[in-house]
């Protein structure tokens, strides 16, 4: 028995792969055949009945007509036919003519319809579905026809065509996410700048008309609000040409290391005239020559104070220090620190605890993407002594004494 149903399965499967020409010519050629044999049964039934009917006659010849489509002579023997023999006669004679073309008709209608549930409902119940589904902008789904035929093609078709609009979809969905991402990161990047123009046009507003500024003084103060401009001025004019954080530039250039400090410290400064919280900055290391991104670095930077001002209760520490071929920034505060959850979720974007009417992840997201740009990473961990969290970002860099 199992190779029996091995065999009529294979048999199913070969019949359900054909193509659909062909298939229908089968099912055209079974409603012929079948049509042929029931009219062939029935007309010889006929037959008989009316050789029985001639039998009875005993009279003049009858002529009837056959199958053969000739007329045949009958001799009666008998009283010849009565009125309801005729009229069974006759009756018979009609069968004859019209079963051919009845069984042909009801042959063609039962295997026409046979031949749609068999190959076509199911295939087109599918795709009917799939339509509904897309038309609803549903594409978690998939379409699976098991047959080789056309339909089957049809429905691989269709389920390609399916992936290609999820996939497009998907993107369409991300370059959204991603414009709103460059958009909250320009948004958020502008705060710390802003801080510190502020910051030092407060101290000018202050103190400058009293006279308690030297020239020297207000110098490098009026030359350190216009580096802030400059800088807002390219990241604005960069962030234009971008379509993603990914595609923010990496151009590292030769600086020395009292540039960088210098540029730190004036951010301090500044962020510490306008007076938020208390800003201390040291460096460990010797004077060199970097290859580095300052631009890059001083975003990252903005970042992380930005982060770290916000939840401090009163203090911020900002501390850089080479070693080994990276520079290492460290940004700590006296706030309530990372929670658990915030230590590991931290630098994923969106990501909120709720405490603030902003989120983590807008900053320190940004922030990761960069110092991974510059060969380095973003970690996150809570302060060993007391209270408060501390951010390491590491920098990637060759040096030259």
């Amino acid at each position: 028995m199992d190779w029996v149903e091995e065999k009529m399965e294979k048999i199913r499967i070969v019949i359900r792969n054909l193509p659909v020409k062909k298939a229908l010519l089968a099912y055209l050629l079974l409603a012929a055949l079948t049509a042929l044999i029931l009219s062939g049964a029935t007309m010889r039934i006929c037959e008989k009945w009316t050789d029985i009917l001639i039998e009875r006659q005993d009279t003049a010849p009858v002529i009837v007509y056959t199958t053969e489509g000739m007329y045949r002579i009958y001799e009666k023997n008998h009283a010849g036919l009565t009125d309801r023999d005729r009229k069974v006669q006759l009756l018979l004679e009609q069968v004859m003519y019209w079963c051919p073309y009845l069984y042909a008709t009801v042959s063609s209608l039962v295997f026409g319809a046979l031949f749609y549930r068999k190959r076509l409902k199911r295939p087109f119940g599918i795709l009917e579905d799939a339509v509904d589904k897309i038309r609803q902008k549903e594409l978690d789904f998939t379409i699976s026809y098991e047959s080789r035929d056309e339909m089957g093609r049809l429905c691989g078709s269709f389920e390609e065509m399916r992936k290609n609009l999820e996939e497009n979809q998907k993107e369409m969905w991300n370059l959204v996410e991603e414009q709103k991402r460059l958009n909250a990161a320009f948004a958020h990047d502008l705060r710390t700048p802003l801080t510190v123009i502020r910051g030092y046009s407060d101290f000018l507003i202050r103190y400058l008309p009293k006279g308690a500024i030297s020239q020297e003084k207000l110098k490098t103060t009026l030359k350190l609000l216009a580096e802030q401009a400059e800088r807002l001025e390219r990241f604005s004019g960069t962030m234009k040409s971008l379509r993603s954080v990914d595609e923010i530039p990496f151009a590292p250039e030769r600086r020395k290391t009292s540039e960088i400090k210098s540029r730190i410290q004036g951010m301090a400064d500044a962020l510490n005239a306008a007076g938020e919280v208390e800003i201390r900055y040291r460096h460990e290391g010797t004077e060199n020559e970097l290859l580095l991104d300052e631009d890059l670095l001083m975003e990252v930077l903005d970042n992380l104070l930005s982060n770290a001002i916000r939840y401090a209760d009163s203090r911020v520490e900002l501390e850089t220090k080479e070693e080994d071929g990276m520079l290492y920034l460290f940004v700590s505060d006296d706030g309530p620190g990372f929670s658990e959850d915030a230590l590991k979720n931290a630098s994923k974007l969106y990501f909120s605890e709720g405490t603030k009417e902003e989120h983590f992840g807008i900053g320190l997201n940004l922030s990761a993407v960069l110092c991974k740009k510059h060969g380095g990473r973003l970690s996150f961990a809570n302060r060993a002594w007391g209270k408060g969290a501390v951010v390491t970002a590491s920098f990637a860099l060759t040096k030259e004494i």
